[in-house]
């Protein structure tokens, strides 16, 4: 639990006025505090970090005796869904949920199942979020999916704030029509 109330001493220690006015009037006082603009580019970071992540799913199936083959229509169709995750983050309110699952529900063939599993990271190495996306069982079950006309889809998105601080949203998802 969080508790904000600064006058509850038995939770937070009040800080000299002195002090503060130290540091406001000093040469690297709060009129000198800058945030850096983003100088990366999140499309270059977003595409190449989604092939990144597509090399090492088709690894992981390939390990498993299990074919990649990729559906670059359904990861196309992701990207509204990752932008919504990020503006609901930021904003608090979830947008265009709706529009979202109708284009998925028109992509997917009669017959044939839709899943996807959403991830957000605050860092681009591809290793680290496989192995770490690995441990949830939703994308266990996309990245190791059987049945007939398997396609995956992948979908990475990446946010840059001040600082060069990144929100990279990822959604592995597949179809498939299921064998009994």
């Amino acid at each position: 639990m969080c508790d904000f109330n600064l006058l509850d001493e038995s939770r937070w220690k009040a800080m000299p006025h002195e002090a503060i006015l130290s540091v406001s009037n000093s040469v690297l006082g709060w009129q000198s505090l800058r945030l850096m603009s983003p100088t990366l580019d999140p499309q270059l970071i977003s595409a190449d970090l989604e092939l990144q992540l597509q090399a090492l799913v088709t690894e992981h199936r390939r390990e498993q005796g299990l074919s990649a083959d990729w559906d670059g229509h359904l990861a196309y169709l992701l990207s509204p869904a990752l932008a919504a995750y990020e503006l609901e983050r930021c904003t608090g309110s979830l947008a265009g949920d709706e529009e979202f699952q109708h284009a998925i529900r028109r992509a997917v063939p009669e017959g044939h199942t839709f899943k996807g599993f959403p991830i957000q990271f605050t860092h681009r190495n591809a290793r680290k979020i496989f192995a770490y996306s690995l441990k949830a069982e939703k994308c266990q079950e996309v990245a190791n999916c059987r049945g007939d006309q398997v396609k995956l889809a992948l979908r990475v998105n990446v946010y840059v704030y001040a600082e060069n601080v990144c929100a990279v949203w990822i959604m592995y998802a597949c179809t498939y029509r299921s064998v009994l």
